[in-house]
Parts: C-alpha cells; structure tokens; sequence
C-alpha cells in the first residue's frame, strides 16, 4: 500500500506537469498566432515616397534603385546574412491563363512593400522526373526574402500543365499554398492567343492552327461545332481545369480574379487580393490613374508604371464573325456557370453591362 502510494503522488505529480507543460505550449502557439506575420504598412508609405522607400527596403534583402523603384539592387553578403535573407519557395503562386492580363496584376502586386515577386522563370521541367533536383532549381530562381514578407512567382501555364501541378505544389511546396488564378473572356482569349500564335516563329504550335480562327477552332467535318481539343479552346475551359487544383487545396485558399475588373477598378480588386493574401493594407485609389494615350489604368505611386505593349509587329486582328462568336459563347457557357456557381462569382463576360468593345491589353 505504501508504495502504491509513493505511485499514485508521482502519478500525480506527472499528469501536473504535462498539463502545465501542454498549457505552456498552447498558449505559446496562440502568441504566436497573434503576432503579425508581416510588417505594417504606416500611412506615410500609401503617400510619401521617403516614406514609401523606407516601407518597403529598410528591412529588405534589395535596396532601392535610385530613379527606378521598378529596378532592385541585391544587398551585400554580410547585410543578407545579417537580415536572413534566403531564397524561398513561395507562399503564393499566379496561375492562369495566357492573354488573361496576368501581366498588368503582376505589376501592381509588386509594389507592395511586404511583396517580392518573380516572373518569366527560366522554363524547367519541374513536376516531371527528379523532383528533389528542379525543385531546388526552382527555389533558387525565387528572389532573396526576409521572414517578414511574401514570395510570390508566377507562371500563368501551371494552370493547365504539367498535369501533376497541383499535387507537387501541395506535398513539396507548400500545402497552405495561396493560389491567384488569373481569368477572362475565353472568347476574346482565345482570338488572342491565335493572333499570338500566328505572330511566334515556333512552329511547334502549327499543329493547332489553321489558315483561319474558324477553321481553327471549329470542326471541319461537323459544322457549327466547335473544336474542343483544340489546345486554344481548351484552355478557356477554365472550370475543369480548376477541378485539378481543387481535388489538392480547399477553395479557401484560391482567388479566382476576372482580370477585367482588374482593369475597371484596381484599387478595389487590390485591396480585395491583399486581404486574400493576409497583407497588411496598402493599395488606395490614388495609387491608379487612366493613361491618356492608353486609356488603361497605370500605377501612378510610388512612380508611374504603364503596362508596355510588345515592339513585335503583330498580324492584324481576324474578323470573326457573329454566328462563330455565338457559337463559341454558347460552348463555354455550361463551364462558366459551373466556374460562377462554385466561386460565387459573376463573370464579366456573361454580364451585357461588361460586354463593351474590348481591345487586347
């Protein structure tokens, strides 16, 4: 009895100090989750270029080019160690589809000062083969970050291929991985992706255009059909595409943006993607302006910045005419609703307040 006792004191004694050691843990995780992931942004920064420069750079691995806020100066060896500035993967990735504008968004997100972002990646066969080995490669193509901000790449084609994507991403990457799928107009898209395509010296994509759009993207044999393995039809299938990425990530953790509001109102579309993201607040409507020669929003602060057009002469627009366009509407229609349904999303393009002459941006 008397040991037993001693036992049931010690006993005791253990189930005291694991829960107090339980208690100490969670209280530790909560203070942790109370603790900003990323620096304010003061209300200087939103107006005051001095201001702005010391938001974004002071704690940085870059410094400011003085002239060119567009341009980075990577710090030296001592200051990245100093700062633990490290090339990381990215908390967040831009996917889409080419012709949707991913572009201009790409340029507006980067001026956040809690943002570094990459673009245009040296293409890598990386969710095909020796995963250890390109996922490296890709890491070290992401910029150098502190801890107190956010890596963000894009590459619009992860979207649709490599098909296994979505399930590297999650169980390589990152499976809290943000994801901003970029969107449009599947009709306009694709008219301008022909056009793009006709204008490439690289015929590896002659297979799938024809001398004309309609022949392109109609079936010959079955009139009034439309070609739906053609790869410029397919990639508007924006809904079965998504069914990829969602069978990996809950749809909390994707942002569907119809990058035509994008181009109506960036400052709320902005704002609604930094809260998506967990930025801190920066974005305000002074930071946009209509350039008067392109009648497109730029980003006028900290510098202005408009989207460049390409210098390569580009094959005149085809006139398609009303019954193809009709037709090709009335084929992507069921996979837009599904898309609208399962964001709770209208869609510029089934909107007729929308539907103004559109031009390629």
């Amino acid at each position: 009895m008397k040991h037993n006792g001693v036992f049931s004191r010690c006993l005791v004694t253990s189930l005291f100090t694991l829960n107090l050691l339980v208690s100490l843990s969670v209280g530790f995780n909560e203070f942790e989750l109370l603790v900003p992931k990323y620096d304010a942004v003061s209300d200087d920064a939103r107006y005051d270029i001095d201001a702005y420069v010391k938001s974004k750079f002071s704690k940085s691995c870059y410094e400011a080019k003085p002239g060119d806020l567009t341009e980075r100066i990577l710090r030296p060896t001592a200051d990245l160690k100093e700062r633990d500035c490290a090339q990381r993967l990215p908390q967040a990735i831009i996917i889409g589809v080419r012709k949707c504008f991913s572009g201009r968004l790409l340029q507006f997100l980067r001026f956040h000062p809690s943002v570094e972002m990459r673009s245009d990646l040296v293409p890598l066969d990386l969710f095909s083969g020796a995963y250890d080995k390109t996922l490296e490669l890709y890491r070290k193509q992401m910029p150098f970050t502190t801890k107190r901000q956010m890596t963000i790449e894009k590459t619009p084609e992860f979207f649709i291929v490599p098909h296994d994507v979505p399930k590297i991403t999650h169980d390589l990457i990152d499976p809290n991985m943000k994801i901003i799928a970029v969107v449009c107009d599947p009709v306009r898209r694709a008219i301008a992706d022909y056009v793009r395509v006709k204008s490439d010296r690289d015929t590896s994509y002659s297979s799938i255009i024809g001398n004309t759009f309609e022949e392109t993207v109609l079936q010959a044999e079955r009139e009034g059909h439309v070609n739906h393995l053609n790869a410029l039809i397919d990639s508007g299938l924006y809904f079965k595409h998504f069914l990829r990425w969602l069978h990996y990530f809950p749809q909390e953790q994707m942002y569907l943006l119809d990058t035509k509001l994008l181009t109506i109102d960036p400052a709320k579309e902005m704002k609604k993607l930094e809260n998506f993201l967990g930025l801190p607040p920066y974005f305000q409507e002074s930071h946009f302006a209509v350039d008067e020669k392109g009648g497109h929003y730029c980003i006028v602060f900290p510098q202005k910045v408009c989207l460049q057009g390409t210098t390569k002469k580009q094959p005149k627009k085809p006139n398609v005419d009303d019954e193809t366009l009709k037709t090709l509407y009335e084929f992507f229609a069921p996979y837009d609703r599904s898309l609208s349904d399962a964001f709770g999303q209208k869609l510029t393009w089934t909107d007729n307040k929308y539907n103004d002459d559109w031009t390629e941006h």
